[in-house]
């Protein structure tokens, strides 16, 4: 396995698929806000509620109005992400058909946007409702890409699973910027201490930074025609 390679955040329009409202801070706060100082536009695509978030009850029946002002506080710090909302269920038993539907509804995020490049997650996240995600999204992309069509480029990021890293983003100029933005998903840094655990993920990527860069984001190109 060769060691990964440093790379600037892809210029261009940007579409974010995030399983959750936290997954777009918690997995590439710090390069969506280095996209955001280009002057790159940013779409986040929050796929589900999050209402499954909330085990003991905390917040009450409110919880995804909650979460969503949330992702729209953690918006605002990353540099002015525009978002979208899909507003589907978390935490359930997915079949091809759930699939499928959430592929057509990818697909009109993906046509209205026009991406240049679309972040999503990778397909072995421990995280089912990430694989979810990333499987959904991967039978969308394989729909609009014609014969000889290149599309968006596809980066996978980590949240949950460390990936076998392709790419290192250096997020050290913007590594408090991504820990603030978790902190604005306070209901659920009530639960996982998410700037602890990530921004600790994000000091080991910093392994094949240089010298004196203390934060990175890691990717892998996207795969088509199958996981691995």
């Amino acid at each position: 396995m060769r060691p990964p390679k440093l790379i600037l955040p892809p210029r261009g329009r940007v579409l974010v698929l995030a399983p959750h409202p936290d997954d777009e801070a918690c997995g590439i706060g710090g390069t969506l806000a280095l996209h955001r100082r280009q002057g790159d536009p940013v779409l986040v695509c929050f796929v589900t509620d999050g209402t499954n978030g909330d085990p003991d009850g905390r917040f009450g029946p409110g919880l995804a109005e909650t979460r969503r002002k949330e992702a729209l506080a953690a918006a605002e710090i990353l540099g002015g992400l525009e978002t979208r909302f899909l507003g589907l269920p978390d935490g359930r038993e997915v079949n091809e058909r759930d699939l499928d539907m959430v592929a057509g509804m990818l697909e009109t995020v993906l046509a209205s946007w026009r991406p240049d490049l679309v972040y999503l997650p990778w397909p072995e996240e421990a995280h089912a409702d990430h694989a979810h995600v990333a499987a959904a999204a991967y039978r969308m992309l394989g729909r609009v890409r014609g014969p000889g069509e290149e599309g968006p480029r596809v980066l996978e990021f980590e949240v949950w699973s460390p990936l076998p890293a392709e790419f290192i983003v250096d997020i050290t100029e913007t590594a408090e910027t991504k820990r603030r933005a978790m902190l604005a998903h306070a209901s659920q840094v009530h639960y996982t201490d998410y700037p602890h655990q990530l921004m600790g993920l994000a000091a080991h990527r910093s392994v094949y930074l240089p010298k004196g860069s203390r934060y990175g984001e890691a990717f892998r190109e996207g795969r088509f025609g199958g996981v691995g």
